[in-house]
């Protein structure tokens, strides 16, 4: 397996927020038809807001490997490395369910609310345990959760095939690639991992080269083919997802407070947005009609969510980040 000191890429703290602001602002202006103008500026500046989901599979695709290299990861450590990331991902995903349906019923005591009376499925609740409601015809509580599935699908194939992404023999590594990235022209279900597998790939070569294991003219033959395929399944806008992980990685380098914020609160922000913000977008609806009015809501919208997910935090998230990282690989493992 290859060894090399490896430090924490803080530039990538950015892109995170980045990413979950750039969702918010899809959300927020595309959210609710007719909330903002096809010509509104701000229409138009969030139109590709929903690439921020592509661009955390490719940050999925590096950080995990990338991590579970630091902590000196084996396959003996599966069912560790699966209970850290349940511990740090479950508590704040499932109190967010909390939020929502506590929102929904708040909701309905609105004198201006518009939607069903409200109930809760609890078998629609239930499959929220398992990433399974689309499985099973059912909807999401909060339309984020899908990703949060394809994620946890990544986290159990990496969890099996992580040996072969070192193996001393690449050519079980490149059958393992060409697999995967077959799959993702043959499985194109939005509940399949399988989908996305080729921004997940590009993740993985970005982990592959830092580490060493790829030299740079593998690499760079490897990410050419990969992003020609993401071309060919996907269009232009998704290479720059693709893409954009890259430059963080390798050539920028940025720290600093509102960097760590942002990367922090990233995670919380992406499961309180709508709940919170898509609400404010809700009753502006029906309160102002004048567009200036509307585009102040969209910030708003937007700051009233990022404080939300400052506050959950700190009070839900940074807790289960401790508890996740008592859990080692080892005796004396590096925790990711």
């Amino acid at each position: 397996m290859v060894k090399k000191q490896l430090d924490y890429i803080s530039s990538l703290d950015l892109l995170r927020g980045l990413a979950a602001v750039a969702v918010c602002f899809f959300h927020f202006t595309h959210g609710n038809p007719g909330f903002l103008s096809e010509d509104n500026i701000l229409y138009q500046a969030g139109r590709y807001g929903f690439l921020g989901v592509d661009v955390f599979f490719v940050i999925s695709g590096f950080v995990i490997p990338y991590s579970m290299h630091r902590a000196g990861y084996t396959f003996s450590a599966l069912g560790r490395f699966l209970g850290k990331r349940f511990v740090r991902i479950e508590p704040p995903y499932l109190l967010s369910i909390i939020l929502v349906l506590a929102l929904n019923w708040i909701s309905t005591l609105s004198p201006y609310y518009r939607g069903s009376e409200f109930s809760i499925d609890f078998t629609q609740l239930v499959l929220h345990f398992g990433y399974l409601n689309a499985f099973f015809g059912m909807p999401w509580l909060n339309d984020v959760y899908w990703t949060l599935a394809i994620e946890f699908q990544y986290y159990l194939i990496i969890a099996l095939v992580f040996p072969l992404l070192t193996w001393s023999n690449k050519t079980v590594y490149y059958i393992f690639l060409l697999v995967f990235a077959l799959l993702g022209f043959l499985i194109d279900s939005h509940s399949f991992i399988f989908n996305y597998s080729l921004l997940f790939i590009v993740g993985i070569l970005l982990f592959q080269f830092r580490i060493g294991y790829l030299k740079k003219n593998e690499f760079g033959a490897l990410l050419l083919i990969a992003l020609m395929l993401i071309f060919i399944k996907f269009d232009k806008r998704y290479l720059v997802a693709a893409l954009l992980p890259y430059f963080f990685i390798m050539y920028f380098d940025f720290k600093g407070k509102i960097a760590a914020f942002l990367g922090n609160i990233s995670y919380s922000l992406y499961l309180v947005h709508i709940p919170i913000g898509g609400r404010i977008i809700n009753i502006s609806e029906v309160l102002f009609a004048d567009a200036l009015m509307r585009d102040l809501m969209v910030f708003a919208a937007l700051a009233i969510s990022i404080f939300s997910a400052w506050l959950f935090y700190l009070f839900i998230e940074k807790p289960a980040i401790r508890w996740a990282k008592r859990i080692k690989y080892k005796e004396k493992g590096i925790s990711p």
